[in-house]
């Protein structure tokens, strides 16, 4: 088998983690939920991201294999937990890319000042999100050393549209035109109800991601050091990215106004107005088009490891674990992984509106995308203990009790997500209906390795 080229280094990384992690709708749904939501990021950063950083520095040191979760999992605690970990995370990108092409296509319109005031019909979303996803795919079947520039681009167009928005924001309460008013008392949640309880969860989710460079471990330069560096480098950029971004976006809107997709360009619509300036929006709307497509392809090239593990295993088709001779990447699982994407993109919209789609999409992804998630905790609980009883310094204490706590704060967000995002309709159906489809996903996958254990 020909191996994998091995081309990625800590700049890479750390622009790999921030495209993959940070996404703008996230932003306008924090800033759609109040300045309460403040106050929720601070949470869900000591509670969940911290801890996330802290057992994928330790996990992808101890084991800086091709598969990451998947390997973790499965050296912990056996090939039926590493699989069903490997599984969940692969099928929760099923219904994630979906939720992240739409969000980047309702936003391509803003690119052109002729355009920015249109609404995108669904046709245009749909048609859209199938050019930005194949794009991807072209990139990552070519090779990481031209693939990573998809990833590296569209991490540039994170960090600068949220530049913008905050010098706009600057100019704006400097004059005392701000839309929102900020203090200590309207930082913090007034309310608790299902709205809030929701929203939890998909802050933990929007904070989540760390650990999908480390699926790529086989393709990174000394992943042993690189991936521990570009985790502390990009942790810090990706939290400055939320938190200045949705404080920025309030001064421009009220939270009411914020439209769930769009709220960042149209923050920055107003403020641009407000200020006088021209063709930032249009700017701004390019670039953020540019990090949905960087983030496509980070989290197809990762998911797509996952087949290509569990191909080698012999758990999937054989034909998964190919590597193509010239550009040595796993081009069968990336292809496979695009036509999948392609046909949950198109299912997500038979009898459904484009913010109806984008809604029950990220409500389908939490759960089935933080079962890994516990078992990431959990492998890193049980190496840690081992480690402790050879060394049982205060650090590795620490790391225990962080483990704990993320892994507890995980076990929340599912329980919590189970919550509808709004009062609207019935919260039981709401219940009933994620949860038989998150256990479905699950079925399925133990259905599918028990069917190739017996064959094996």
């Amino acid at each position: 088998m020909t191996e994998l080229l091995r081309a990625l280094k800590v700049r890479d990384i750390v622009l790999f983690n921030v495209v993959a992690i940070v996404g703008t709708r996230w932003i306008s749904l924090a800033a759609a939920t109040g300045t309460g939501s403040i106050s929720l990021w601070v949470l869900a950063l000591i509670l969940f991201f911290i801890p996330q950083g802290i057992v994928v520095i330790h996990l992808s040191r101890k084991y800086p294999v091709e598969g990451g979760v998947y390997e973790w999992a499965k050296v912990e605690f056996g090939d039926f937990h590493g699989f069903v970990a490997g599984w969940c995370y692969w099928a929760n990108n099923l219904v994630y890319y979906p939720s992240l092409l739409i969000s980047v296509a309702a936003i391509a319109p803003f690119i052109l000042p002729s355009t920015s005031a249109m609404i995108p019909s669904s046709m245009f979303i749909v048609i859209a999100s199938l050019v930005i996803l194949w794009i991807a795919i072209g990139f990552n079947v070519i090779g990481v050393k031209i693939g990573k520039w998809v990833q590296n681009v569209g991490a540039v167009g994170t960090f600068v549209p949220i530049f913008i928005i905050a010098a706009l924001a600057g100019l704006i309460i400097y004059f005392g035109k701000s839309e929102t008013q900020f203090s200590l008392h309207t930082v913090l949640p007034t309310k608790l109800d299902y709205g809030t309880i929701s929203f939890w969860s998909s802050m933990c989710f929007a904070l989540a991601g760390l650990e999908l460079a480390a699926v790529m471990s086989g393709e990174i330069i000394d992943a042993e050091k690189t991936i521990p560096r570009a985790t502390y480098l990009s942790g810090a950029g990706i939290v400055f990215v939320y938190l200045v971004g949705t404080i920025s976006l309030l001064v421009g809107l009220s939270s009411k106004d914020v439209n769930l997709v769009t709220g960042l360009v149209q923050s920055i619509q107003e403020l641009e107005h407000k200020t006088g300036m021209r063709y930032l929006t249009n700017l701004s709307a390019l670039l953020i088009t540019l990090a949905g497509i960087g983030g496509a392809g980070a989290w197809l090239a990762g998911s797509a490891r996952i087949l290509f593990v569990t191909g080698i295993d012999s758990y999937l088709p054989k034909s998964f674990a190919r590597v193509h001779p010239k550009w040595k990447t796993p081009h069968v699982a990336i292809i496979f992984q695009g036509i999948i994407a392609t046909v949950f993109l198109l299912m997500s919209f038979i009898g459904a509106s484009t913010e109806q789609a984008y809604l029950a999409l990220v409500d389908a992804t939490i759960i089935v995308y933080f079962i890994p998630y516990v078992y990431i905790f959990l492998a890193a609980i049980r190496s840690l203990q081992r480690e402790r009883k050879k060394n049982n310094n205060l650090q590795t204490k620490l790391r225990i009790i962080m483990s704990g706590v993320g892994g507890m704060t995980t076990i929340v967000a599912i329980v919590l997500a189970l919550f509808p995002p709004n009062a609207g309709g019935s919260p039981v159906l709401f219940f009933a209906k994620t949860l038989i489809g998150s256990f479905v996903f699950v079925v399925v996958g133990i259905i599918i390795f028990l069917n190739a254990r017996r064959k094996r």
